[in-house]
């Protein structure tokens, strides 16, 4: 093609170069960097602007996401009052949680409708390694980056854990041997892949280059696949993030009765180690740093007590600082072991 075009215009098939808004030809306005030019080794490089509201995926994964978190927070409430002896305000916190949730949905449309305007624009890379997705939305970063702040200073575990979420996903990158099976949606110009037990990339095409996009894809799967099927015997990633989920929470457990009497710790602090210690588990290995440090600040606030308090403390409650230390050197661990690669989450599963 000439000048190194990897893509030609619908209207009037003149070349086009990447970052190209107009056709150089006619005139006609391309997508966002309609056309990418070829890199070295046939890479694909292309931008452009996700629809969020007409997208079943992102809308299945949204609600997903929003009822999940409902529950989540009413299951972890509800163990904290289960702790804490306090079985009559259960119901109640149930209510409270499917209130807001439905109100967190109603914020999240109300944010991609007039914010975001139903749009985010992303670029998307497809190589002889894998696929890279990045997202190029000032609005999309902005807005991550403001929910951790709001958060930690709101002292809202779940609002600084969803903008963290949000800033550790703005770069993903899957490679072909993680995958096994592709979604074709020609009518979308939509590809979604998936691993051994859920999707794992959404990749929006451009009409220039969805068929080649396609075929690039298709030959780089269907053969890791084939490759990757003895692996069918492993253990199911849903399994064993639910057996990380129990052992997390009961190395966390002790640290709440540490916030009663004559502890008094702020519940604020066991609160954030636990919710980021299940985000390891289940998210991004990154939120690890949060619980390292929650853990490191907890010993030490439980050390001061024990200094100050070690003369009145009986046989139960020394035997309760034992057990919360040994639960923080298991975060600790865990977390590490997270970061180093060793221990990999249930959405980086393969």
């Amino acid at each position: 093609m000439d000048g190194g075009a990897l893509w030609r215009c619908g209207q009037c098939d003149a070349p086009l170069q990447r970052g190209d808004r107009f056709c150089p030809g006619c005139g006609s306005p391309l997508p966002l960097a309609a056309a990418a030019a070829a890199a070295p080794e046939g890479e694909l490089v292309w931008e452009t602007e996700l629809t969020l509201l007409n997208n079943p995926l992102i809308l299945k994964q949204t609600v997903l996401v929003v009822g999940g978190a409902g529950l989540f927070m009413a299951l972890l409430l509800s163990f904290i009052l289960a702790l804490s002896g306090d079985y009559g305000d259960i119901p109640r916190i149930w209510l409270i949680a499917l209130c807001t949730t439905l109100g967190l949905g109603l914020l999240l449309l109300f944010v991609m409708l007039l914010f975001f305007r139903n749009r985010m624009a992303v670029r998307f890379t497809v190589n002889a390694k894998g696929v890279l997705w990045e997202t190029i939305d000032r609005r999309a970063r902005a807005a991550g980056r403001l929910a951790i702040l709001v958060g930690l200073l709101g002292r809202r575990p779940g609002t600084a854990g969803a903008g963290a979420l949000a800033v550790a996903r703005e770069k993903e990158f899957v490679r072909w041997q993680d995958l096994r099976a592709v979604t074709y949606d020609e009518k979308r110009l939509l590809l979604t892949l998936r691993n051994s037990w859920r999707p794992v990339m959404l990749v929006s095409c451009l009409p220039q280059n969805y068929k080649q996009v396609a075929a690039y894809i298709r030959g780089k799967v269907v053969p890791a696949a084939g490759a990757a099927s003895a692996s069918g015997g492993r253990e199911n990633p849903l399994l064993r993030g639910l057996r990380r989920t129990l052992l997390v929470s009961l190395a966390a457990a002790p640290t709440f009765v540490l916030s009663s009497y004559p502890f008094e710790l702020d519940i604020f602090l066991p609160l954030l180690l636990f919710l980021f210690a299940l985000a390891t588990v289940w998210l991004v290995p990154l939120f690890g740093w949060v619980v390292i440090g929650c853990a490191v600040v907890l010993a030490l606030q439980i050390a001061g007590v024990v200094f100050v308090e070690l003369g009145y403390l009986d046989g139960v409650e020394l035997t309760a600082i034992l057990v919360s230390y040994a639960g923080l050197a298991y975060l600790v661990w865990f977390s590490w072991a997270s970061l180093r690669g060793k221990v990999r989450s249930a959405l980086m599963e393969n």
